[in-house]
């Protein structure tokens, strides 16, 4: 008896495995558990139009009829307790146990905590609850936010709180911003857009205590003896991946589910995808990104791979080049490659008129990625370069974002 392919999880990378199957021509049943209650949603928005705006309602990536028309059978606000490999089932705190021919594990991850902090009930930011929470605490719009935590998010959030009129100090260990992507010239540009806007950092320094004051309020004691008087604490110092309930499966390691390069696990009829996953990304090297974009990828190629298993084919391999994107107050950046920490940024664009810029990361006189501000069609025409590592020289000789007009 056919049962299909099962999915633990509702997110980007759920929703996109499903339709991937259809789309490819799969019609054995697919079945998708989402922890939460209601229909999958996109998580970009979450820190900042669902901020920004009160107006805004969740945003669904699919609807029930859409589901339905793709013959995709969604079980909701389920999590899953156990995994039984040998058995292939999976149990579920409903009390369902569902048998599968193939498993997609999409559970994402859960935010990083703080437990120093628990004390004056932080805010964190994963799910469309979260954002509601987070949304009534940021009005009226005329206190002070205090973020911990210099990433992506952190300063997506320090953006959003700034727009709404509020006083916002952003906190981290690290002693610059966005501390896991690129360089320190990466950091540099996108802390002075910030300091620009009115956000204040203190970085390189940990919170040593912390005393509420009641109603998200609190008082905290920084390392370096500052002490700083918040309305609205927001804790967004990374994720975890989502992976108790597969204790006892040998799947699950220190930081996500491995796979090769094919999103397969060490069990051929398992598949890791998107926050949860950790793939094999060039030989030996696994690595678990966490961005909106790898989610759908991942996604892709475990879809293919389900059918290519069943048919007797041949596995498709990931051959993703990264890419992360960020809107804060009036613009977007995006970072496209992999940059490291000692790479070279060279300027490529300066508009100084409308604000936007482009720069090329070179690493031994060769391109290994792009960041652009406000200019996303200049960022996409780096592809090809960034992919064959070309010669930095040659592409500022070739100027591929001068292409079809203004970049």
């Amino acid at each position: 008896m056919t049962v299909g392919t099962l999915i633990v999880g509702g997110g980007i990378a759920a929703v996109r495995c499903a339709e991937r199957l259809r789309r490819a021509g799969d019609t054995d049943p697919v079945t998708i558990v989402a922890a939460e209650d209601g229909l999958p949603y996109d998580r970009p928005p979450l820190s900042k139009q669902a901020l920004l705006d009160s107006a805004v309602d969740r945003p669904v990536l699919k609807s029930s009829e859409a589901l339905d028309a793709l013959g995709v059978r969604l079980l909701q606000a389920r999590h899953a307790l156990r995994l039984h490999r040998a058995e292939r089932r999976v149990d579920l705190d409903s009390g369902e146990s569902l048998s599968y021919d193939d498993l997609v594990i999409a559970t994402g991850s859960v935010p990083r905590r703080l437990p120093l902090l628990d004390d004056a009930a932080p805010h964190y930011l994963r799910t469309w609850d979260d954002a509601l929470r987070l949304r009534n605490a940021l009005r009226p719009a005329s206190g002070h936010v205090l973020v911990v935590g210099a990433g992506v998010l952190g300063l997506e959030i320090a953006a959003t709180s700034r727009a709404l009129g509020h006083e916002v100090t952003v906190v981290d260990a690290a002693p610059r911003v966005l501390p896991r992507l690129g360089g320190p010239g990466l950091s540099e540009i996108v802390m002075a857009l910030h300091e620009q806007h009115g956000v204040r950092f203190a970085l390189g320094v940990t919170v040593g205590s912390v005393i509420p004051a009641g109603d998200g309020a609190a008082t905290l004691a920084l390392s370096d003896g500052t002490r700083v008087d918040a309305d609205v604490v927001v804790v967004a110092i990374g994720a975890v991946p989502a992976t108790g309930w597969l204790h006892g499966s040998e799947l699950a390691g220190h930081d996500g589910v491995e796979t090769d390069a094919a999103c397969r696990t060490r069990d051929d009829r398992i598949f890791a995808i998107g926050d949860v996953a950790r793939v094999e990304r060039s030989p030996g090297v696994h690595e678990r990104l966490e961005h909106w974009t790898s989610a759908g990828d991942t996604a892709a190629v475990a879809a293919r791979n389900i059918l290519a298993r069943r048919r007797d084919e041949p596995p498709v391999q990931l051959e993703e080049l990264p890419y992360v994107w960020s809107d804060q107050f009036d613009g977007k950046l995006q970072i496209l490659g992999t940059i490291g920490p000692d790479d070279d940024l060279l300027p490529a664009v300066d508009d100084t008129e409308s604000g936007r810029w482009l720069r090329l990361a070179s690493r031994e006189g060769n391109l290994v990625g792009v960041v652009g501000w406000n200019m996303p069609a200049a960022v996409n025409r780096c592809r090809t370069a960034i992919a064959a590592r070309a010669a930095v020289t040659d592409v500022v000789t070739a100027a591929p974002w001068e292409r079809m007009g203004r970049p």
